[in-house]
């Protein structure tokens, strides 16, 4: 199978063109095959497909604009800034980027924004450990990660004490010194409860523990939220158009710590 995809590889021309949305890309085989596995590894060293547009083009479906910025990645191994496209967008790019398989991707390096965060809270661990300090106890304060969530982000329950939340949100105008900055948000509570914004909890999953990883997915409709990797319960967005959600944490109590993992 490795021999016949090598032969295979060294028949294909080395420059291909690429007919994507009705616009012409001509680029060089081996920044194509960079990423092994990728959608055109298999294109171009399986034998299976031949072009199937004007000019020895193969066809994509896809908008050109973004795709753009998966070759920029094929080129260089580094992802394009997203920050001047829309959410939407933004997750359009990360669809594209999953159909074509390039994997190798960098995820997203969250911290806990020094700049955003309640004064009860310290910052630890190159910023990506968040611990509530203050003994002022059982008021919820808040702490904002750096970026809007395009993808994903894992958040490991280092130590829990008291009710703690984690999830996204809006970050243009949002208190974290006040527990009615919650309702803005969608949240995993640790006893259990998964909250759309508003005050009413839409479904109930485990409870959070010391030790448990919890994974929040943004879907281009869609918030998904995960215990330990299992199946994830998805929260419609209630506008699937609206600003940028910033992945966050609510903490009541004193000792509590959560870590973003890479």
């Amino acid at each position: 199978m490795e021999l016949r995809i090598q032969q295979n590889m060294a028949r294909a021309p080395t420059i291909v063109t690429l007919d994507v949305g009705g616009t012409i890309f001509k680029t060089s085989k081996d920044t194509l095959v960079r990423v092994k596995g990728s959608y055109f590894h298999v294109l171009l060293g399986s034998g299976l497909w031949t072009p199937d547009s004007g000019g020895d083009a193969y066809f994509l479906d896809l908008d050109p604009t973004l795709f753009r910025c998966a070759l920029m990645f094929m080129r260089t191994g580094t992802t394009m800034s997203t920050d001047g496209l829309t959410t939407i967008e933004r997750h359009e790019f990360h669809a594209m980027m999953e159909y074509l398989n390039l994997t190798e991707a960098p995820t997203q390096l969250f911290e806990w924004n020094p700049n955003t965060h309640a004064k009860e809270m310290a910052l630890s661990n190159a910023n990506r450990t968040v611990e509530r300090m203050s003994l002022n106890n059982g008021y919820f304060k808040a702490a904002v990660a750096n970026a809007a969530l395009v993808d994903r982000i894992r958040v490991r329950v280092d130590v829990c004490s008291g009710s703690f939340g984690v999830g996204v949100g809006p970050a243009a105008g949002f208190d974290v010194s006040t527990s009615k900055s919650t309702t803005q948000c969608y949240r995993y509570w640790s006893h259990g409860e998964v909250f759309k914004k508003g005050p009413e909890a839409i479904v109930t999953l485990a409870k959070i523990q010391a030790g448990d990883v919890v994974t929040i997915r943004l879907a281009p409709s869609h918030v998904e939220f995960a215990l330990n990797d299992g199946p994830p319960v998805n929260l419609a967005l209630e506008d699937p158009t609206e600003e940028s959600l910033f992945p966050l944490v609510f903490m009541s109590e004193l000792g509590t710590k959560l870590t973003i993992l890479y």
